[in-house]
């Protein structure tokens, strides 16, 4: 069972292409707006839609897709409902104030961890997940996974393992460091 946190068209942009790659998984939709959400996915199977509490309170794997300035906003308000949970960071840098935000000394997936300390924040980030497409040019995209639990790291590569995808272990969270700007800049 994993719930994703995302919003709006976006939103169910990452629902039906995480609910294509993960075809055999419960997926809860968790959002601001059920019922925005429940009218953008008519027509959809396999998918349920709840506010970000019950999406988060249902699941231990939660998949966050938010922009960096939203991101650790939302880390705040939630955190003692992720308590425990194992938080995917699928976000990347895409503007180039979002590249400046945290310097060369962090990366978002590491204040993530901060803010969320009794959570296993793990760091997935692929060059093309933000077009959301698994393949371009009859190569597979890459998965950097990251995390300082390593636990943590090895269930959400057991989880991409079906997908589209080549699954890279890219060490701890300090390594997104580089891969946000390597993914940003579209070097891979």
């Amino acid at each position: 069972m994993v719930a994703i946190i995302a919003d709006g068209r976006w939103g169910k942009r990452v629902v039906h292409h995480v609910r294509n790659l993960l075809a055999n998984e419960v997926i809860t939709w968790g959002v601001r707006s059920t019922a925005f959400a429940r009218e953008l996915l008519m027509g959809e199977n396999g998918t349920s839609v709840s506010s970000y509490t019950e999406a988060i309170e249902a699941n231990q794997l939660v998949m966050v897709a938010m922009p960096y300035l939203d991101l650790l906003p939302w880390a705040d308000v939630y955190a003692p409902v992720l308590n425990g949970k194992i938080v995917i960071d699928l976000s990347i840098p895409q503007t180039s104030e979002d590249r400046l935000l945290f310097g060369w000394q962090t990366s978002c997936s590491e204040q993530l961890q901060k803010k969320l300390p009794k959570s296993r924040i793990v760091g997935a980030k692929a060059a093309r997940i933000h077009r959301l497409t698994g393949k371009e040019q009859g190569t597979p995209s890459m998965i950097y996974v990251t995390s300082d639990d390593e636990e943590a790291k090895r269930q959400v590569i057991e989880l991409f393992q079906c997908a589209a995808y080549s699954i890279v272990d890219a060490g701890g969270l300090e390594e997104n460091r580089a891969i946000d700007r390597m993914i940003s800049m579209g070097s891979t």
